[in-house]
């Protein structure tokens, strides 16, 4: 019995030790130099993406600290804050496929393998800013990344909050994923002597033409483009712009 007894307060006592060894290895350390965060806030106003998922916690330091462990891997690590603490994620890309490639990549080259692509909704600069640097970083040269082509011409950025935005009419010519092919519709018009530009939203570019506070004067625009160009698909369309 006594001996039993001396087994059971033996085998306590190395369970109480290991738990406080747990517990020093995963307390936060107050040297650690966390990375500067980006952390962004639920916001549907701005633009839609996917991105990949690494982690969620509720604290902050702890949300900062596997954004530094992803940065230093390579990635593009920022903090989404939500109502119930802070999600990790990487990668900002208007196509899933181009998400979950990423996805993949980090499956591959981290300990993150249950990383998953979700949504989220950021501001258009921490799009253009991830763009930049995805472009020329060897780490995902192997994933096919679309939407990011570096605009000439008449061309904008549409502009999802709200209180930026004006709203017009304009003729929208036509829409595709492809940029290339929206400046190609885009300078056909206006070697024909039409005010036309190319309008990025998430996941598509729309080539339109003109900018009006009356629908009659854009309905006048597009019979002009019909009969310009043979096509009688163009239509009058009302769309909220960047205000000038």
């Amino acid at each position: 019995m006594k001996n039993t007894l001396r087994s059971l307060v033996a085998l306590l006592l190395a369970v109480l030790t290991l738990c406080s060894l747990s517990a020093a290895a995963f307390a936060e350390d107050p040297d650690y130099t966390y990375a500067d965060g980006q952390i962004y806030q639920a916001d549907d106003s701005q633009v839609f993406v996917y991105t990949v998922q690494v982690s969620a916690g509720p604290q902050l330091a702890g949300a900062e600290r596997v954004r530094s462990e992803m940065l230093a891997a390579g990635f593009d690590g920022f903090l989404y804050e939500t109502d119930c603490g802070y999600r990790i994620m990487c990668g900002k890309f208007l196509y899933r496929e181009d998400a979950m490639r990423y996805r993949n990549l980090i499956r591959e080259k981290t300990l993150r393998k249950k990383a998953y692509v979700t949504d989220a909704c950021l501001p258009q600069s921490a799009l253009d800013d991830f763009a930049a640097s995805y472009k020329q970083d060897p780490l995902v040269a192997s994933v096919y990344f679309r939407g990011w082509e570096d605009p000439s011409g008449p061309f904008v950025d549409m502009a999802m909050n709200e209180k930026e935005t004006e709203l017009v009419y304009a003729v929208l010519y036509g829409s595709g994923v492809n940029f290339s092919g929206a400046e190609r519709s885009r300078d056909l018009l206006i070697e024909k002597g039409f005010d036309a530009y190319v309008v990025r939203m998430p996941g598509l570019y729309l080539i339109l033409a003109g900018s009006f506070d009356n629908k009659d004067d854009a309905k006048a625009l597009r019979d002009q483009i019909r009969e310009a160009t043979g096509r009688m698909d163009p239509c009058v369309r009302e769309i909220s712009l960047p205000k000038a």
